[in-house]
């Protein structure tokens, strides 16, 4: 007979222990991982997560939130999560729309008129049947959609007043097509940079603007190399919570339910902070970095934007959830 390995008796006997923890004491330990750092609104609201998901369940169900990147990249916390490796995550919509294309059309740009309109979306039925569809996909459970903050355009030089004055721009962008499409609809040219080459990205010339939340113009500090901000308004961030399906699954009917209920109000919990960090960083942007702000015209920049939503629903076959989706703002 094969002896077994002190590793496997070790693994062997810490599942045992933690099973029967779960089954007779019902206390367990449910661990969540975000890439972005301690003071981020999204490290923020995991924490209140865990908090509220220990005070529903009585101590029973802890959440252990690694935060800063400590557990992987977005795309890797998502797979951690599916395989089940780790239970949590705050993920983003383009990331998850490698496993179904249909998450990505919530980042899109001005998919959302508002901030309303995004609630309608994500706390309506167009959101609980986008996440039901995605976890008979995946595997993943979507439990609830953090989000909410506004993302504009920034320019080192250029002052952005139309959609014509991005003319010949290169402007940051991640590798997405769909996002080198949309500049380029802009008239503009889309530049794949990593995101911590930002900064010199701008201040060398390399790119002309960005986009982002005024978060990051101010924690980047991109605001330092680039002054002036145009109010586009282009994008309503949606960052959906997110957990393995099967390890709910294992835990009480009633430990299931405070789960999801402290997911609920900690997605509410993190759209309230982002408007309030919206305005607080706007307000920085102004004061302490001397940003100069313009207001274009959006319908231009709406119209110009447009066939994207519309190629990328009509190539995945989405074209009803882009109507739901749109008449949600009615």
């Amino acid at each position: 007979m094969k002896l077994m390995s002190f590793g496997k008796i070790a693994m062997i006997t810490a599942s045992t222990v933690a099973l029967s923890s779960a089954a007779f004491a019902q206390e367990v330990t449910l661990r969540m991982g975000v890439v972005t750092p301690t003071d981020h609104p999204h490290s923020i609201s995991a924490r209140e997560f865990a908090r509220l998901v220990e005070e529903k369940t009585g101590g029973d169900v802890a959440v252990s939130v690694s935060d800063n990147g400590a557990l992987g990249s977005n795309p890797e916390l998502l797979d951690a999560v599916q395989t089940g490796i780790i239970h949590f995550t705050v993920s983003t919509p383009g990331v998850m729309a490698e496993y179904s294309s249909a998450m990505g059309i919530l980042e899109l740009p001005y998919v959302f008129q508002s901030i309303d309109h995004m609630k309608a979306v994500t706390r309506g039925d167009v959101g609980t049947q986008m996440g039901a569809d995605y976890q008979d996909a995946t595997g993943v459970e979507v439990l609830g959609y953090f989000g909410g903050a506004q993302r504009n355009m920034i320019t080192t030089n250029a002052t952005i007043n139309g959609v014509e004055d991005l003319e010949g721009l290169k402007m940051r962008t991640w590798e997405w097509s769909v996002m080198l499409d949309w500049w380029s609809g802009l008239g503009a040219l889309g530049s794949v940079v990593a995101f911590p080459e930002v900064y010199t990205a701008l201040q060398t010339g390399v790119v002309d603007g960005a986009e982002n939340e005024f978060t990051t113009f101010t924690t980047a500090r991109w605001a330092e190399v680039a002054k002036n901000v145009s109010l586009t308004q282009h994008s309503i961030t949606v960052l959906p919570l997110v957990g393995n399906a099967a390890a709910l699954a294992g835990l009480s009917d009633d430990h299931q339910a405070a789960i999801r209920e402290a997911a609920v109000e900690a997605a509410d919990f993190d759209v309230a902070l982002e408007g309030e960090l919206d305005m607080k960083n706007m307000a920085a942007l102004g004061a302490d970095y001397d940003v100069v702000f313009t207001e274009p015209d959006k319908a231009p920049l709406i119209e110009a934007s447009a066939a994207v939503v519309t190629n990328f629903a009509a190539e995945n076959g989405l074209e009803d959830l882009a109507a739901a989706i749109a008449a949600a703002a009615e």
